[in-house]
Formats: C-alpha cells, structure tokens, sequence
C-alpha cells in the first residue's frame, strides 16, 4: 500500500514556495508515495488532490485584519478552519505531513500543534524564512534585530508603518507570542525541520527551538529551464541597452531590503555609456518611479523569457540584505552569467571566486569596484564554473530526491 503524504502550504503549485512543495510531491509520488496538497489561498492542482484550508472569506479578513494588523497576533485565528482543516487530516491519514509555509493568516497554529501532539504524525517543517524563531518577523537581518535570540522583547519593528508590512498592530505581543511558538513546535515528538541554508539553520540552532533536529536541503532549479541561451541581441535592441555591459537584478517584490535603492546608487557610481542597467519584477508604480538610466521590467511572463535576460547579463548582482537562500544567484548560474552579491546571511554559502564576487553589504564603492572587475574579466570566463555549479549544487530533481529520503529515514523504511 502506497505511504501517505500530506502537503501544506499557502499557495498550491504556486508562486516559489508553492511550486517547490508540488515538485516535491510529484518527486515523492514517483518513488511510490500518494500525495495530497492543503493549501490556503490559490492554487493549480487537480481537484483530487487539493485540500482547501481557508473556507470563509470573513474567518480570513478577520485573521489578516484583527488578529494579525491590530493585535500582532497572526496565527491565532481561523480556529474554525484549522478544526475542519483537522477533521480533513483525520479522513486522509497521511503517515507524514510536510509543513511549508503556514504564517499567511490561515491557520491556528496552537490549535494545529495541539493535534500534531497528540497525533504523533512525523513532521517534516521546511522553514523558508525565519518566522518560526521570532515573535512575528519573517525576516529581521535588514534591521540588525537580535531580540529573537532572547525572547523579541522591545521590537524595534511594532508599531512602524515602513517596515514592510509586518508588526503593525498597536499591542506588543511579540515575547507573549514567541513563547507560545515555542511550546507549540516543541511538543511535536517526531518534528524535523528543514532549513534552505546553512545560514537559516545556525539562526534555528541558536534559537529558542535550537533542540529540534533541523538538516540543510537548499532550494533547487530546473536546470532544463535555466540554461545558457543565444539571441541577446534582440533583447539589448529591445530595452536600449546596445553593446553596452548589462547589469541585471531580479527579485518577485522589490523593497528597500531587497536592495532597490542601492541600484539607484550604483546607477549613480557606473559609468552610463558603458553600463545598462536593467530590474525585473517590478511593479508598474515601481518602473514609473525609477531614476533615469535603470531599465525597468514587470514581472516576466514565463521561465524562459527570465532565462533568456540572464543569459543577455554580463552580471547578475543581487543587493538584498536578507536571504534565506534566494534562487536569482542559482537561476543566474544555471545561465551561464557570474553574480556579485552582498556578503550577508545566505550569499556566502552560494557565490565563490570561479562564480563572482562578495563585496559588504550598503558598500556601494566596492560593489562598482567589483562590477567593472567581472565585466573585465569577461562574462565567458566564469560561464562554464557557473553552470557547472548550478548542475552539479542545485538541479532541483537532484535536491528534491533527498527530501524523499528525510521521510523513509522518519518512518524508519530506509
């Protein structure tokens, strides 16, 4: 009889994190596992083989709104859609549930973890920020924070209106909430979590969860996908860029911690006649406001089109402050072209002198410094290290295959 697995997660083969669970899963299904995906907001599933958690459009607006907006107290909501999201794990029995991201304002974690308990279903956790260690952030890095580390009193984040969109409520109950976290996840006997970086692992070990087993699999790529692609040409006549150096930024939602700002400074520092610079996935607010000099592009309509502007770049160059293990470095690679990032949390675990350059991170002097370098060496001296890297570290096949030997060795079948 084929072992169960059950799936959770915000979007359902959606978005980055809702993809990579389905690709875990139809991983798992072909070594024999059925698999079932609970999922809280949209999703591109069949019908069969969904669960939707959220059934009320009020229980959700007054999770996102009260609970989480006004008392800092997301995932303390939706209790009746959490106690039927149960009543539906029962029905399926899964001999493993594998939890992703679940802090989106769908679940009642006291009420889910209670169950878990008592359960004693083996429970893989793949943390893709740091949420689970903190009192409500799911990242802290930008802001120098280190209040999780004893318990998130006095949040330098509640209460302020720019910082992106977390901890607005007019209540502190980040320490009250912190310790309800940590007695919840703790009481789950048969819990591993999974970390994406060596980084977010040495952030959970030295947290107050730091007793439950965490391993390290970080996110892979489709590598049929990202691949080294001709035609640029065509690409360089579409955005002006003509036979200049092109310099590229990808990220799904810019912010000041993902680094906009800085690429207006670079744009200020690299020469115009010889540097294009070009960033994908902004909004179209975000493309009207950008200085002049920076190339801006919504967000691209497919893989492929994604591929084909990494392969155009001389050098990717990723500026965030805060990485769990971001993919623009992996996906870069897997094209061919050399990445200069910031020395922060993950990048130091992907970026080696054969791939690109470290400089600190807000050193904007270094980072154009390190910009011309790698055009000057030439795009192709790094491409082959590059892709190679991308194949060997992070094909997503490749990744995803040990995820499926996490649940034999938890069921003791390996």
């Amino acid at each position: 009889m084929a072992k169960k697995l059950l799936i959770v997660n915000t979007y359902g083969n959606m978005w980055s994190t809702g993809r990579i669970a389905a690709e875990i899963g139809d991983i798992a299904e072909k070594h024999g596992w059925q698999y079932r995906f609970a999922y809280a907001r949209e999703a591109n599933l069949e019908e069969s083989r969904g669960i939707k958690i959220t059934r009320s459009t009020l229980s959700g607006l007054l999770h996102t709104y009260l609970f989480s907006r006004i008392l800092n107290l997301k995932g303390f909501g939706s209790i009746i859609d959490t106690w039927l999201f149960i009543r539906e794990i029962k029905k399926f029995s899964p001999d493993l549930i594998h939890l992703h991201n679940i802090h989106q304002n769908f679940l009642n974690f006291p009420l889910l973890f209670s169950f878990l308990h008592k359960a004693n279903i083996p429970v893989v956790w793949t943390l893709h920020d740091c949420w689970v260690v903190t009192g409500g952030c799911t990242h802290f890095a930008y802001y120098g924070c280190e209040q999780w580390r004893n318990g998130c009193h006095r949040c330098p984040r509640c209460g302020n209106s720019d910082t992106g969109g977390e901890l607005k409520g007019i209540y502190r109950t980040m320490p009250w909430v912190l310790k309800r976290k940590v007695s919840s996840f703790s009481s789950v006997p048969r819990l591993t979590f999974v970390t994406v970086s060596q980084w977010l692992a040495s952030v959970v070990r030295s947290s107050a969860l730091g007793a439950i087993p965490v391993q390290v699999i970080s996110n892979g790529i489709d590598t049929s996908v990202f691949y080294p692609r001709g035609g640029g040409d065509s690409l360089r006549r579409q955005y002006g860029w003509g036979d200049r150096f092109v310099v590229v930024g990808v990220a799904s939602h810019w912010s000041a911690a993902k680094g906009l700002y800085d690429y207006y400074k670079l744009r200020n520092v690299l020469s115009a006649d010889r540097f294009a610079i070009g960033l994908v996935g902004l909004t179209p607010q975000q493309v009207a406001e950008l200085p002049e000099g920076i190339t801006g592009i919504e967000r691209t309509g497919s893989p492929d089109e994604l591929a084909q502007i990494y392969s155009t770049a001389d050098v990717v160059v990723s500026l965030s402050y805060q990485e769990s293990f971001g993919t623009t470095p992996l996906e870069s690679f897997a094209c061919g072209t050399p990445v200069v990032a910031y020395d922060n949390t993950s990048h130091p675990e992907q970026i080696t002198p054969a791939t690109g350059r470290m400089v600190e991170s807000g050193n904007i002097t270094c980072l154009a410094e390190a910009v011309i370098e790698v055009c000057k060496k030439g795009k192709l001296s790094y491409t082959q290290a590059c892709r190679d890297e991308a194949i060997t570290r992070y094909d997503k096949n490749q990744q995803y295959e040990k995820y499926v030997e996490l649940y034999e060795q938890m069921l003791g079948t390996l």
